[in-house]
């Protein structure tokens, strides 16, 4: 797939995003804490007939500016808001984001709840419990420290185990990617996620929400994903044969949910 991107320069950041797809209704895709726009390679081809598309790179993240300064999830929705305006894509907005990303995903859909259409929130991340908030700043500091090598294998025994690789190119693609995280802006992004807590506040949601698990995901395990269902006010839950990075595992699987129910709304 050719990809064609743009950067929006910004006053405090430079960002990265791609627009794509001949559809009439505006789908906004947000990667995971490791990711980039590239994770959904092999998902944008099967919604581009019923979506124009948005997917960027986070601040720190793939080709988007390398920042120093320390960033929360308020930072992480504003950008994926005036994206939104940069790239000219109108509401209403179909939002969609996998793990670190379903976390902006719902923030977005708390701060603009007048522009959001409807939620799909893939192995989401929604809240840290105290031994989570440890191991991610344990791990931030170990990357900045000696790199990502240093961590990739133990990251990946959770998020891609042997069990669950399918493609190896498709995997090492993956894990090439992560290599080439700045650790900085890894360890920035860690302590982001560290602080989430959304969970008292989903409630607010109030337009439909999907929630996809992965059968075999070790990280956040279908029966939690259910748990974070049933904080919302109007939510499905789906689970699909497929580990954590759900997106890049089985992305035939997560575009059928999300383009069944997007378009059912």
């Amino acid at each position: 797939m050719i990809l064609q991107h743009a950067f929006a320069d910004y006053p405090d950041v430079s960002l990265r995003y791609s627009v794509s797809g001949r559809g009439g209704r505006s789908l906004v895709l947000i990667h995971e804490l490791a990711g980039t726009l590239e994770s959904f390679d092999r998902v944008v081809p099967l919604l581009e007939a019923d979506f124009r598309i948005l997917r960027a790179d986070q601040r720190g993240a793939g080709l988007s500016e390398k920042v120093r300064a320390p960033f929360g999830l308020d930072e992480l929705v504003d950008d994926a808001h005036r994206l939104l305006q940069t790239a000219g894509l109108a509401p209403p907005y179909y939002v969609a984001g996998i793990a670190s990303g379903a976390a902006i995903a719902a923030a977005l859909a708390l701060r603009h709840p007048g522009e959001v259409a409807a939620l799909a929130l893939c192995a989401p991340s929604l809240g840290t419990n105290p031994d989570r908030h440890h191991y991610l700043l344990e791990r931030s500091e170990l990357a900045k420290r000696a790199g990502m090598r240093a961590i990739a294998d133990r990251v990946f025994e959770k998020t891609y185990p042997k069990h669950d690789r399918g493609d190896p190119e498709v995997h090492a693609e993956h894990r090439a990617r992560f290599l080439a995280i700045d650790p900085v802006c890894y360890a920035h992004a860690n302590r982001m996620l560290a602080d989430v807590v959304l969970e008292p506040s989903l409630r607010q949601i109030a337009c439909p929400c999907l929630l996809l698990a992965g059968r075999h995901d070790e990280m956040r395990p279908p029966d939690q994903v259910k748990r974070y269902a049933d904080l919302f006010r109007h939510a499905e839950l789906a689970v699909i044969d497929s580990g954590h990075i759900m997106v890049v595992q089985a992305p035939a699987a997560v575009a059928q949910a999300m383009r069944t129910f997007f378009l059912k709304q």
